[in-house]
């Protein structure tokens, strides 16, 4: 990467409207304390968040039949730093004066994973000792097995019940390979590393009439939320030089949450200075997903080498819905500053992932197959701050 988490976090926040003092914070999270005074509020934190994992490594039989998947990445509960920034005041209007607030949130993460896949080699064994001896006398397999002996060895392979292999789908796009499986060579273990970069960030402009003394009030406006995923992947067969039999896949999804929320602002003071404040709100969202994703597959080990570019583009939209708590123990210092520690979470009902295989569908040499496709599944994140509330 070339900018540092902080530089990152200062751009993106740029370019969601926050205001200058964001250039100097790495990460921001959902604001909550409303009054009528004007303010500052900013914090730092910690989060987890909590995503689905999508695959394009699969298990297959010996009809080369998609029967499993194989994790290549962990998603689940990852965890990150966080920075909170907010800004409030009265504005006027036409009708009178209205009580506005400015919000917004960045955090990110990033992952590294490996993981390796074997099969049962003996099954393979009995194949390739039962076709050597048909069609490969006095010659070595890798030189017998070409465009016209490789029908023969499929054969082998589909009536031997308990043929597994491990490997990817192929061409990301669907398009058929030119010769060879999409799997990595028959019988072979493979060796995935996954790297990962997740961003989550986005704003929310809140207005509702000036309330006085009251504790208790209703807010409504516009929001805007952006989940970003990229995610660089390499496998290859492990029993030879990586060099030999590899995939290499990069791939950014992106998605943008355009839409609005509603909520409810509660504060019970409780004792002196100290006071609990709750803040709920939800929002209802257009969801416009973006993906790219550019693929290398590189068999050498075969007579007949494969040296294959595959990019593909796709994007996919629906609409979507967040719910998020949030509740802070606050402590009035003097007039004019106020401490915040606080904790919440936040439900998305659609992040986006990708589909690269359905459980059945074949991925045969030379067999086209659908490409891989945008789809969706509930998210999750969790959050603690410690936060500054400053009256201007």
């Amino acid at each position: 990467m070339a900018f540092t988490s902080l530089e990152k976090a200062s751009f993106k926040l740029r370019s969601v409207l926050v205001v200058p003092l964001a250039l100097a914070l790495p990460c921001l999270h959902l604001s909550v304390a409303l009054a009528d005074d004007s303010y500052v509020r900013w914090g730092v934190g910690v989060f987890s968040l909590d995503l689905s994992e999508s695959s394009p490594f699969i298990r297959t039989n010996g009809s080369e039949e998609a029967i499993g998947f194989l994790d290549h990445y962990n998603a689940s509960d990852r965890s990150g730093a966080m920075v909170t920034l907010a800004a409030g005041g009265k504005i006027d209007t036409a009708g009178g004066n209205l009580f506005a607030e400015f919000s917004s949130f960045y955090t990110s993460y990033n992952s590294k994973h490996v993981h390796e896949y074997s099969e049962n080699p003996e099954p393979w064994a009995d194949v390739r000792s039962a076709f050597e001896q048909q069609h490969c006398q006095n010659v070595d397999f890798e030189d017998c097995l070409g465009k016209d002996t490789e029908p023969f060895l499929v054969a082998m392979i589909k009536n031997h019940p308990e043929v597994r292999s491990v490997g990817w789908i192929g061409r990301i796009d669907g398009g058929a390979m030119r010769f060879g499986a999409p799997n990595f060579a028959w019988g072979d273990p493979i060796r995935i590393s996954t790297k990962r970069d997740v961003e989550f960030y986005g704003a929310d402009l809140v207005f509702r009439s000036p309330g006085g003394q009251t504790d208790t009030f209703f807010f409504i406006g516009p929001s805007y939320k952006r989940l970003e995923q990229e995610t660089h992947t390499f496998a290859y067969e492990s029993n030879r030089a990586p060099e030999v039999n590899n995939m290499t896949l990069d791939e950014v999804l992106k998605g943008s949450y355009y839409g609005a929320v509603a909520g409810a602002h509660i504060v019970l003071p409780f004792k002196g200075r100290w006071s609990v404040a709750l803040d709920g709100r939800a929002g209802l969202y257009h969801l416009d997903t973006d993906y790219g994703g550019s693929q290398r597959t590189r068999l050498t080990s075969s007579s007949e080498p494969v040296n294959e570019e595959t990019r593909l583009d796709t994007d996919d939209w629906k609409i979507a819905t967040t719910a998020s708590v949030r509740v802070s123990l606050d402590f009035v210092v003097h007039e004019g500053l106020i401490l915040q520690l606080g904790a919440g979470a936040e439900y998305l009902s659609d992040a986006p992932k990708m589909r690269y295989a359905e459980f059945g569908e074949s991925f045969a040499s030379g067999d086209s197959h659908n490409p891989a496709r945008i789809e969706y599944s509930s998210a999750y994140r969790y959050f603690g701050t410690f936060s500054i509330v400053v009256g201007l």
